[in-house]
This record gives structure tokens, C-alpha cells and sequence, in this order.
């Protein structure tokens, strides 16, 4: 079907340029001197000029001669020296690639420092030759086309500018190819530099307006139009020359002192003319796409320059088509990236094609202040943006590009602003160009992935990642191209048996996105599975050397490897072991067991040696089994046990036990007389009897207790421990363990509130009156001589201290005159419950300055308040989880330990923040509804 002016919009493909005329839009631009040339400024780095100071540096390269005959020890040799002539400490930190070594001074040098060191070390007879490491830094700036000052899109300061200049010092795009699939090409000097041959693959005479169909003569004729001619109402409008300047965009050349420059101005602009009267048939460009990419196309030569990348800067309403698909499949096939405009109907990208179809880099336009323009499409199709222009209030914020001056047919060459997404597309396409130039196997994948990844976000726009960011995306493509340099890898840790070796891998250089790998070698060979950068030493190592190897990884470059200079010969491990336990009593006749606890790494052989210490002697030796048994020999006399572990390849371990009690005859051996308890409805009458007894002392945490009748709290453990010159009989029970319940009787709550601020229906009503049924809490008399509780007050450490004294019955206790606390008076409320706390060990305060503080006003927290509740009932035996129940603890933390028990006492079940997401919140200060709660709950 032939698309003439008068086809329907559907069937069509029209620009996505909307043109302004030099003219009409860009006011006073500068005319172009007739000058001589000024040299093209440099886009590489490069060292500093001669009239400006040089730069410090601290890293120099030095060549050794006949590398494979120096050792290290004379290289290290080598430097010395040199240092010497300086002062400066100098240390070797990696080897080139051409095998010179890169060595490192403490301290930066200047010019006449640097240039002695120089000398000291080329003249030593090892060093082939010496040069300091120069210090480089970019040094592009903008070249000297008369209008580049009006190319705000390249801009750096702009906040809608790509950023091309820091770009330019990665590459300009040289060895690129970029394809331009547009209206065709015509001459112009600021161009022409940059263009290769290309070709007319508009099959219509009509649509060509050049009397011939398809031919190697990419020139646009024009693309004129009256009105209605391409469909009714059609307005008419002026030749366009759209594909001159979306191949200006791409590939203007720079610093030749005229007009503009490209984005990429020493790549090449393949044209392809697929656009001509009224637009151009899908099928001529799906043709222009294939032969752009290298494809065969029925009666077109080959291209002879198949592109890095594809640019279309066209589109229309429609589904994308199959032979679109096709083709785009195609190109991405052969490695090139095609870059397509998003449109500019100000819709959804999706209704667009191509830009709806796959495997292309779809562009939005953005403006001069880095927002989206008010007439570029958007949405999920979108990948990027890229400046296109608006020029609503000025034409100098359009996208400045070459022309030709030609209303209908060809006129003199000249320059225009354009605006649309059909200028942000070739700019994308173009920096793409510089990205295949400096890393030419990068895939399409790979260039829209970097593009997206550097691009800065525009809010609200619906363009993809943003703006592309021409700078930051090649500063990230060198370095993904850039060789590595290997450092020299080193080995920490202890050469022995059992031992850990960590390997630093030293100063590499490129390694940027780079993955690390490492292959530890036993007498140089790679031991299995030992490839992580810690390897533990095996008996297997013992005598061994060992050397560890890094490698480096990068996707577009090649491996390098560096090899650690050997350790030592690993030496013996060193076991481990328990300090061994004898068990059974020392009186006649009983049997005393060995047990020697752990040893490792097991298994390990141990022996055994029982030792007689009769006062005055250096002990004997009595026996090597693992038991012995008590004569009459030993009465009088202490026994102690030696436990000896061998193991090959490790050093041996002698651990020794504490003696026993002095042996008595068997008739000292007697059965201790029982603890009894006494468990009563409260805990403040909870009682354990201790007997009188001439044979033994009974203790509670290694404290002597008196016979009689002592108060108990929760957990009591009491142990029985013979009087000089008597012993446990074995088999008699010697410890004796209770645990007394804090909770009292079942508990009703009064139908009328002991307090007038707690309602009988609001939570912990209950435990509230409970806590005033109890005493525990008398509350505030109001001046009508009502009580008041403020239950969701939080609650002072002074109010605490006097709340856990009274839950524990208020005990018999008589503060001492001197305060323990440096802030606590003698002579302030509930200062003997304070007093008491400090007691009994359940607060010991804070430590400043050697002295104890308390800060009793300070609210209490969460965390402190599960500390004094699981010291109240004396540190009940429990091994806290490492999994916490709660979801904003640690097991690191302090009182972690309390914390979790307090929910596995169901004193505390935390905040439930979602499914199986619970809070314990430690730091929050405790309310007094909330500390009443946990006293009623006490086990």
C-alpha cells in the first residue's frame, strides 16, 4: 500500500521533531568566524600543563632488570636504599602488567622530593629505570564550534543536561556506528566528516520525490507538502530535513571551529533514507533497520558498516507490528542497540509504534530544567529521557543541531532548534555510540542496563530510570574496561595446626564490579574446597607451606591471578581442654571419678594421673586409671587429679583440677540433714528451715547461712558442705532445690475501684485493685480524700523499688546509716526500700566516677524493669534462645537474657505488630497499669 499525504494517521509514520526555523526561534546566534583553526583541545586525560605546578605524588614505578634472577629480599633491599636517601618508609603494593612494580611512600612527594627518590632508585644496580606514578586528571573541555555555548543538552551546570564533556574524557565514540533511519542526509561541512555510505530504501518514487526507488543515494530530497496532500485537512508544512539534524545530534563533528558538535563526535553516522513525502512505509523501515544491522535486504548491497546502534526518531499510531518486531529482533541479534523517540501526542507510549515493541530503548524528551516536556509520551514502555526541548517560552531552550536552510528543495547548509522526542532519542543513540566505542563487547542488554543504572530520576515524569547521565554512565563503562592490575597477595593469622589464615588480597587496581575469588595451595598445590578468603589449617598442613592465590573477575576483561609469598611451615596445633572434676567424696573407701570435661580437636587421647599431697611433700603419684579409690593412706591428705591429651600434629595439654577436701575415715562420712521448705499463699511468708547440724554448713551462692528459719523469694537453692574433718556420704543428697510461686489465691477484683481514676472495665483492672488489695500500692490521697492511682503514669525508680519490696512481703530490714547510693539521702521517701534493692543485689545502679548512683526519679525502662523482676526471684536456672521471641531484640543486648524470660514466664507478651510479630519495645519507660500487670503475673 502506497502512504501518500492524504493516508490516514493509522497507516502512516510522521516525525517526532517538531520543527522551528533558525529565524523565527534562535535570536542573534554568533556568526561563524573565518579564523584560523584552533587546535582540538584534548579529551583524554593528560598531565598537567608546564606553566602549572606539578602535582604531588606518593606512588612511583620502578623496573627491575632480569626479574626472574632478583629475589624479593633484594627488591625490599633495593627500596631501602632509596628510602634511605629521603627518610621516607617505602613498601611495594602491586606489579603491572607489563611487570613493572608500583611502589608506595607514606607521605605525597612534590617535584624536587619526587625527583631525588627517582635518582636514588634508577641508580641502583637492580632497577632497569625509575619514574614517579604522575598523577592525571580529566581535562576535557568544550571544544570550539562557535555554537556549543547554545548546546545546553550536553550542559554539566543545566539541570537538564547530560553531562557529554566529563563523557568526552571516556571516548567520543570513535569506531562506532550509528545508523540514522530518517529523511536522508545532505551535505553540509560540520557534518560530512562523520558520514559513511549509506542508502534509499523508500521503494516509492512518489514518497521519494527523486523519480527512482530504492538506490545507494541516501540524499533527502525534501519532504514538502501542500495542503491536503497526505490526507484531508492536511496544513501543509516546509521540507523538513529531520535526518540531517538527528545525525548532527549524534555525529557534528567537534573542535574544527564551526557550528555545533555532536554527542559523539568521532562516530559515524551510517544514513538510511526511509522517510520522504508525507512520512514513509513500515515496511521500507523494517527493511532500513535489517540492512542497518548487517542483514541482507533484496536489491541493497550489503552495508558495508553494519551499526553499533540503530536510531529511530519516527513513529505513528499503531500496534506494534510484526515485521517491526522482526526487524528489532534482529538488530538486537547482531549486537546493535536500537534507540527509538517515545513520540509526542503527550500519551502513553504503549498506543506508539515502534516504541511499543520489545527489544528497543525507548526515549522520552525532558527539558532544559531536567523535567518531562508537556508533549513527549510516558509510561511503562518508556526505558529513559533525554533533552528534546520546549520551546513555549524561548527557542534557545530547543535542541540546537545542523540543517539545511532549503524551504522545499535543497538550500545552504545552516543550523536550527528543533524540539521533540525525535532530538532526545539520537543523543541517547549517540552516547550509546561512546559506550560500544570504549567497550565494544557490551550487548544491547548490557547498554540499556548501564543507561538506566546512571540515569538521574525525574519525578512524576513516567520515563523510565530518568535522564541519561552521559558522564556517570561511561565514567562506569571504563571502569568496567579497564584492565586489573594485580596486587601482591598477603596471609595474616598464625601458621599452626587449627589456626585461621585470612588472605588480603593487597592493592589491585580496575576492580570495579569485580568478584574475588580465592584458591588456597598446600606446597603449592590448590587444596579441594579451600576457596573461600579464610582458611583454617588441618592436620593435613602440618609441615606444609601454604600460599593462597586471588583472583579477580571482571565480565569484559580478563581474570588475573596473584600468588602470596608461602607462610612458614605450619607448626603443631594446640588442643583445648576442661579443667577436669573430681567426683565422689574424700572420705575411706569412697571412689573418686575423673572427669575430664571436653577436649578437642577429638578425639584425643588423654591420660590420667592421681596425685597424693600429704603435708610436707610434693605429692605422689597413686594411680593412672580414670577412678581411685580412697585407702587409709590418704586419710589426712588432699588428692588432686592430672589429665594429659595427646594428639599428632599438636603440641600436649596438661590440665590439672582443684584437690579435694583432706580425706576423712570412713566413719566422718555422714548424710546431711534436710532443708525443709514452706510455701504460703504469699509470697512475703515463703520459708526454708536450715537444720543445726556439728557436721555441716548449709549455703545459698556460696554465702554461710545460720540455722533457723529464713524468708524465701522464688528460686532457693541451698547446698549442703562438710565441716572440717567430715565428708558427704556418697549417694546422700547434699543440695536441695525449691521454687516458691509469687502468685497468692485467685484473685476477684472489687465491683467498685480502690481508685478513682481506674475504671472497672479499662485494662489491668484487675492487677491494679490486686496491687491495692495487696498494699503493694496505696496510691495518691486527693484533697477530697479520694485515692488515685495515675496508672498510665510511668512509674519512678523510687515508686519501683518500693512496689517490689512490699510484693515480697516487706521483709524485716534495717537500712544502713550510710546510703549505698551516692543520690540517694538517708532521709528521702522509700529510702529503705532503695536501700533494700541494693541489698539483696536485685538494682546495683550505675557506676560514675567510682561512685554508685541509683536516679531515683529517672522513670523506669522496659529492659531495667525484666532485670528486677527476674532478680526478685532470685535469677530462677534459664538459658535464654538465641531466636528471640521479640523482633526488636538481640541477643547481644543487655539484659537479653531477663527480656526473653519475661515472656517465657508470661509475665510479658510484648506488642503484636502483624502476624507472629512481636515487640517488647526496651527502652520505652514502663506505666504503672503496665508495671502492675507484670507483678500480678509473676510466677
Amino acid at each position: 500500500m502506497q502512504i501518500r499525504r492524504r493516508a490516514s494517521v493509522r497507516s502512516q509514520v510522521i516525525f517526532a521533531g517538531i520543527i522551528a526555523m533558525v529565524g523565527a526561534a534562535l535570536p542573534a546566534l554568533p556568526a561563524v568566524a573565518n579564523e584560523t583553526p584552533v587546535p582540538v583541545p584534548s579529551a583524554a586525560p593528560r598531565t598537567m600543563s608546564t606553566e602549572s605546578s606539578v602535582l604531588p605524588t606518593d606512588q612511583f614505578i620502578v623496573k627491575f632488570k632480569d626479574r626472574a634472577s632478583i629475589q624479593s629480599l633484594d627488591r625490599k633491599s633495593s627500596l631501602n636504599r632509596a628510602a634511605g636517601t629521603l627518610g621516607v618508609p617505602i613498601e611495594a603494593v602491586r606489579t603491572l602488567a607489563t611487570g613493572e612494580e608500583v611502589v608506595k611512600t607514606d607521605k605525597k612527594l612534590g617535584g624536587e622530593e619526587a625527583g631525588e627518590l627517582v635518582s636514588a632508585l634508577a641508580a641502583d644496580p637492580s632497577v632497569e629505570y625509575a619514574e614517579p606514578d604522575v598523577i592525571m586528571r580529566p581535562f576535557a573541555s568544550a571544544p570550539n564550534d562557535p555554537l556549543y555555548s547554545y548546546q545546553w543538552a550536553h550542559s554539566s551546570t543545566d539541570s537538564g543536561g547530560m553531562r557529554v564533556l566529563g563523557a568526552w574524557d571516556v571516548s567520543q565514540g570513535a569506531g562506532s556506528v550509528v545508523a540514522v533511519i530518517d529523511t536522508g542526509i545532505t551535505d553540509h561541512t560540520d557534518l560530512n566528516a562523520n558520514i559513511l555510505p549509506g542508502f534509499d530504501m523508500i521503494h516509492d518514487p512518489l514518497v521519494a520525490g527523486d523519480s527512482n526507488g530504492r538506490d545507494s543515494n541516501p540524499a533527502d530530497e525534501g519532504d514538502a507538502t501542500y495542503y491536503g496532500e497526505c490526507e484531508p485537512g492536511w496544513p501543509g508544512y516546509s521540507s523538513s530535513w529531520h535526518g540531517t539534524h538527528v545525525a548532527g545530534l549524534v555525529a557534528a563533528v567537534a573542535g574544527n571551529s564551526k557550528g555545533v558538535a555532536g554527542v559523539a563526535p568521532k562516530a559515524k553516522v551510517v544514513p538510511v533514507r526511509a522517510l520522504g513525502i508525507c512520512g514513509g512505509y513500515a515496511s521500507d523501515i523494517a527493511d532500513s533497520i535489517v540492512w542497518a544491522a548487517g542483514g541482507t535486504v533484496t536489491g541493497a548491497p550489503a552495508n558495508a558498516n553494519p551499526a553499533n546502534v540503530i536510531n529511530l526518531s519516527l513513529g505513528g499510531l499503531a500496534p506494534c507490528s510484526t515485521i517491526y518486531q522482526n526487524a528489532a529482533d534482529f538488530a538486537r541479534s547482531k549486537g546493535a542497540s536500537v534507540v527509538v523517540a517515545a513520540g509526542n501526542e503527550g500519551i502513553d507510549a504503549s498506543k506508539v509504534s515502534p516504541a511499543n515493541c520489545k527489544n528497543v530503548l525507548v526515549v522520552g524528551a525532558s527539558t532544559r530544567n531536567g523535567l518531562k516536556a508537556s508533549y513527549s509520551n510516558f509510561g511503562i514502555n518508556v526505558d529513559v529521557a533525554a533533552p528534546g526541548g520546549d520551546m513555549t517560552n524561548s527557542g534557545l531552550d530547543g535542541i540546537l543541531s545542523t540543517l539545511n536552510d532549503g524551504t522545499d528543495s535543497l538550500g545552504s547548509e545552516g543550523y536550527s532548534v528543533m524540539e521533540g522526542s525525535s532530538m532526545a532519542a539520537p543523543q541517547v543513540a549517540a552516547v550509546a555510540a561512546m559506550m560500544y566505542s570504549k567497550l565494544p563487547a557490551l550487548t544491547p542488554a548490557d547498554v540499556e542496563q548501564r543507561l538506566k543504572a546512571s540515569a538521574r530520576p525525574i519525578n512524576g515524569c513516567g520515563c523510565g530510570a530518568g535522564l541519561v547521565d552521559a558522564n556517570a554512565t561511561l565514567t562506569k563503562v571504563a571502569a568496567e574496561a579497564a584492565p586489573i592490575t594485580a596486587g601482591i597477595p598477603t596471609i595474616s593469622g598464625e601458621a599452626a595446626v587449627g589456626k585461621l589464615l585470612i588472605a588480603e588480597p593487597g592493592n589491585w587496581g580496575n576492580t570495579y564490579e569485580a568478584t574475588w575469588n580465592y584458591q588456597w595451595n598446600r606446597w603449592g598445590t590448590p587444596i579441594p574446597g579451600a576457596t573461600g578468603n579464610g582458611y583454617w589449617l588441618t592436620e593435613d598442613d602440618h609441615q606444609a607451606t601454604i600460599t593462597v592465590t586471588v583472583t579477580a573477575t571482571k565480565k569484559f576483561v580478563p581474570a588475573v591471578s596473584a600468588t602470596s609469598e608461602p607462610t612458614v611451615q605450619v607448626a603443631p596445633g594446640t588442643l583445648f581442654g576442661s579443667v577436669p572434676v573430681i567426683t565422689g567424696s574424700a572420705y575411706e573407701g569412697s571412689t573418686l571419678t575423673a572427669n575430664p570435661g571436653t577436649w578437642g580437636p577429638a578425639p584425643v587421647d588423654l591420660t590420667y594421673r592421681w596425685t597424693r599431697n600429704k603435708p610436707g611433700t610434693t605429692g605422689e603419684h597413686v594411680s593412672s586409671a580414670s577412678t581411685y579409690t580412697l585407702t587409709s593412706e590418704d586419710i589426712g591428705s588432699t588428692l588432686s587429679l592430672h589429665v594429659m591429651g595427646n594428639k599428632t600434629p599438636y603440641w600436649l595439654l596438661e590440665m590439672s583440677s582443684k584437690p579435694t577436701p583432706v580425706v576423712v575415715a570412713a566413719d566422718k562420712a555422714v548424710t546431711p540433714e534436710a532443708v525443709v521448705f514452706t510455701e504460703a499463699p504469699y509470697m512475703g511468708n515463703d520459708r526454708y528451715t536450715i537444720p543445726e547440724s556439728e557436721t555441716m554448713d548449709y549455703q545459698v551462692d556460696d554465702k554461710m547461712l545460720q540455722a533457723g528459719t529464713h524468708p524465701a523469694r522464688g528460686q532457693a537453692k541451698i547446698t549442703a558442705v562438710p565441716k572440717s574433718g567430715y565428708a558427704v556420704l556418697n549417694g546422700a543428697t547434699s543440695e536441695w532445690k525449691a521454687y516458691f510461686s509469687a502468685k497468692g489465691p485467685e484473685f476477684t477484683a472489687p465491683a467498685v475501684s480502690p481508685f478513682r481514676d481506674v475504671a472497672t472495665t479499662q485494662q489491668f483492672y484487675k492487677e491494679m485493685s490486686w496491687l491495692a488489695d495487696r498494699k503493694i500500692s496505696t496510691g495518691w490521697v486527693e484533697a477530697d480524700k479520694s485515692v488515685s492511682y495515675r496508672p498510665v503514669t510511668p512509674i519512678n525508680r523510687d515508686a519501683m523499688a518500693a512496689f517490689l519490696y512490699r510484693a515480697a512481703g516487706s521483709p524485716d530490714y534495717t537500712p544502713p546509716a550510710q546510703s549505698p547510693f551516692k543520690d540517694v539521702a538517708t532521709t528521702q521517701q522509700f529510702y529503705k526500700e532503695m536501700a533494700w534493692l541494693a541489698e539483696t543485689g536485685i538494682s546495683s545502679g550505675w557506676t560514675e566516677n567510682g561512685a554508685r548512683y541509683y536516679k531515683p526519679l529517672t522513670p523506669i525502662k522496659r529492659d531495667a524493669m525484666a532485670a528486677f523482676l527476674y532478680r526478685l526471684v532470685n535469677k530462677p536456672d534459664y538459658e535464654a534462645p538465641m531466636n528471640p521471641p521479640f523482633k526488636d531484640l538481640d541477643s547481644g543486648q543487655l539484659f537479653y537474657k531477663e527480656m526473653v524470660w519475661m515472656s517465657v514466664a508470661g509475665i510479658s507478651s510484648g506488642w503484636q505488630l502483624g502476624e507472629n510479630n512481636y515487640w517488647y519495645q526496651p527502652m520505652e519507660p514502663i506505666n504503672r497499669d503496665a508495671m502492675a500487670a507484670f507483678l500480678y503475673r509473676l510466677p
